[in-house]
């Protein structure tokens, strides 16, 4: 056991410590390259940070268990929205994150919402039919992942031109150094990923959690780490834009793994195969929603008030979280 939490630790704080200068490497590709701090978390940040993600839900898919590769998929969306509260609470100003941003978010959390519900959809209708032993959901939530980041890249694009960029040569960072040191810090976190997904699956059995504490909890949080960490990251630089494009991109990423899921898922399409599974589902899918949906309307309607020293969109959030997990524990929900 003492070797899977030396891991475990280590693996941990490897991420940590790649994931915040992860951040500033991205804020300078941005820089540099005109493309904006939204788009750079949208595509590579949450790309990367989505790794572990990606390897859970596919293992869980080619091992013949689709409930833990779906549910990874909407289980780890919850706490990636909850990280705004977190970081709201760690933001000590009148203002709060979702304040910050540009309200051009609304558009990639409506993104997110939407690759849900197609997923959601897949789920109740059952559909029959399969191409190549993949679902036509799985398909169309392929097409419109494609799609909708290349829009909200022309989005952030025009946004990003309409503001004054007289602060892009003062970036310290020239362009190569700065991808040089992405693709360093992206390495590492993906390895440091993959193997802390392991000791943490060890460590569960070996300490006897149960397996709804495991999924709601614990593989929620790890595979959520490197998300964590770039946001904590991108907070400290003030890259407010990057933190809500990495999270929603994260949360769209994180619902495009159900077509590599379905590919990995050999028994025909990974829908159908849920069977009881796939009312528990739903209600964890429908809970991501839920979360995204306060998100966005706080960056539409941007609330100034604050509880307890946070925004008041932030204190919804956690409490809808909270009992949303609830909600998990009780069903018994294992994702």
């Amino acid at each position: 056991m003492l070797t899977h939490w030396i891991v475990f630790l280590g693996c941990s704080a490897a991420i940590v410590l790649a994931g915040t200068r992860l951040a500033n490497y991205g804020d300078a590709i941005g820089k540099r390259t005109g493309i904006g701090q939204g788009w750079i978390g949208l595509l590579l940040l949450a790309t990367v940070t989505s790794i572990p993600e990606l390897t859970t839900t596919m293992t869980g898919a080619w091992l013949g268990t689709p409930n833990i590769a779906v549910g990874n998929a909407f289980g780890s969306n919850l706490f990636n929205v909850v990280i705004i509260a977190v970081l709201d609470i760690m933001l000590i100003r009148r203002t709060t994150v979702l304040s910050r941003v540009r309200r051009h978010h609304v558009a990639s959390g409506a993104l997110a919402i939407l690759l849900t519900a197609i997923a959601m959809l897949g789920i109740v209708l059952e559909w029959p039919y399969a191409w190549g032993g993949i679902s036509p959901f799985s398909f169309l939530i392929l097409a419109i992942y494609i799609i909708g980041v290349y829009a909200l890249y022309r989005v952030e694009r025009d946004a990003y031109r309409d503001e004054d960029q007289d602060d892009n040569a003062n970036t310290s960072l020239p362009l190569r150094t700065a991808a040089i040191g992405f693709a360093v810090c992206a390495g590492v976190i993906i390895a440091a990923g993959i193997f802390l997904i392991s000791s943490a699956k060890a460590l569960s059995e070996m300490t006897g959690i149960s397996a709804s504490v495991m999924g709601a909890v614990l593989v929620a949080v790890v595979t959520s780490l490197p998300e964590m960490a770039t946001s904590f990251g991108a907070l400290r630089i003030g890259a407010f834009d990057m933190i809500l494009g990495n999270l929603f991109g994260s949360n769209m990423f994180n619902i495009l793994t159900i077509f590599f899921a379905d590919i990995a898922f050999r028994r025909g399409s990974i829908f159908a195969g849920l069977g009881g599974g796939a009312t528990d589902q739903l209600v964890v899918a429908l809970l991501g929603v839920l979360l995204t949906g306060i998100a966005v309307v706080a960056i539409a309607v941007r609330p100034k008030r604050r509880v307890l020293g946070i925004g008041v969109e932030s204190l919804a959030l956690l409490v809808t979280y909270a009992m949303g997990l609830a909600l998990i524990l009780l069903r018994g929900i294992s994702l």
